[in-house]
């Protein structure tokens, strides 16, 4: 009588520690599953807000460019920088370069606000050299935020490029 090695009590036993060991990993896969979308769309989350919040400052700049008051009262946001991009940051969601873009851009952002900041008080001690002086500080700097005339791009347009790569 010929015997199957299926039938040996040796070979059933390896078939069925690697049937046990092949679910525990596809078990293990599935549990990662839930925790990674999840990751996605926190990711999502923080790139639409930093996207939506450097289109405002765009914005902002481009009416302090064109409006002609010199001290107004609205101030470019950072609320979005301030929570996401360290979230970002801690969840490895950027890159090396990416932070010297967004970095970059948001000190600017940070610059324009203190301006601003300082052409209200300037505004508000009667101090019209003074505003002259950071109204055309501003200007410098909204122009740069939008359109850099050196050889490097304009802040928004590294921004820009940035998000477009973590968009969808």
């Amino acid at each position: 009588m010929i015997e199957s090695t299926f039938c040996d009590p040796a070979s059933f036993d390896i078939l069925n520690i690697a049937k046990d060991f092949a679910l525990v990993i596809l078990g293990f896969v599935l549990a990662l599953i839930p925790n990674y979308l999840q990751r996605r769309r926190r990711l999502r989350a923080h790139w639409s807000a930093l996207g939506a919040e450097a289109e405002l400052c765009a914005q902002f700049a481009m009416t302090y460019l064109t409006a002609g008051v010199e001290a107004p009262l609205y101030r470019l946001p950072e609320a979005a920088f301030t929570t996401s991009f360290p979230a970002l940051l801690s969840d490895a969601g950027v890159k090396g370069e990416e932070v010297t873009g967004l970095e970059s851009f948001w000190c600017l952002v940070q610059d324009i606000n203190r301006g601003l900041d300082n052409a209200h008080d300037a505004v508000r001690q009667s101090n019209s050299n003074q505003l002259a002086a950071e109204a055309g500080r501003l200007k410098l700097k909204c122009t740069k935020l939008l359109e850099d005339k050196s050889d490097a791009e304009a802040r928004i347009t590294v921004v820009r490029k940035i998000l477009t790569r973590h968009a969808g």
